[in-house]
């Protein structure tokens, strides 16, 4: 069986979350809230951690994207972990 090196692993930077706060129908306007919440199920957050390792191994800057608007059939909402490339 032939070894694969760690370079080689694949992440996939798609990821769920349970809820992403503030939540879609809030009143408050964008500009008055100080905080952002993610919430993950266990296995929710050991993906989304083995992204940002991945990605932090290999750039400067790393970006979180929740997109708390499009919650998906199965009741998650989509995160994206990407990074800028020259």
């Amino acid at each position: 069986m032939p070894r694969k090196t760690s370079t080689s692993v694949r992440v996939d930077p798609n990821i769920r979350a349970t809820r992403i706060y503030p939540i879609e129908d809030t009143k408050k306007q964008v500009s008055d809230l100080k905080t952002v919440g993610i919430k993950l199920s266990r296995e929710q957050a050991v993906r989304l951690a083995t992204a940002l390792l991945a990605m932090a191994q290999e750039y400067d800057e790393i970006d979180l994207t929740g997109h708390r608007f499009e919650r998906r059939k199965d009741g998650t909402y989509p995160l994206t972990v990407t990074a800028m490339t020259d």
